[in-house]
């Protein structure tokens, strides 16, 4: 006899492919300016759809696994010292 609770054709259960920024850092950890630069940084993903930005879970998962490294911090021209 067929399951009355699940709908013929019903799919499995997966996990999401992505999240809204606010579950993202909830789970990783980190506050919304560094989650910021490591967008801009090309180490996590996402994808805007209509006004709303959706971060991949897989760059999560991989940022989780392997850290990250923050990039430099920017030297202005005039801060270079070229006396050798």
């Amino acid at each position: 006899m067929k399951n009355l609770r699940e709908p013929a054709g019903a799919l499995t259960t997966r996990p999401p492919l992505t999240v809204t920024v606010k579950v993202a850092l909830a789970m990783i950890g980190i506050g919304r300016t560094r989650f910021y630069e490591l967008v801009a940084a090309g180490q996590i993903t996402t994808v805007k759809i209509g006004r709303r930005r959706l971060v991949h879970v897989e760059s999560l998962q991989r940022l989780a696994a392997e850290g990250y490294v923050v990039a430099p911090p920017y030297i202005r021209p005039e801060q270079i010292d070229l006396d050798l």
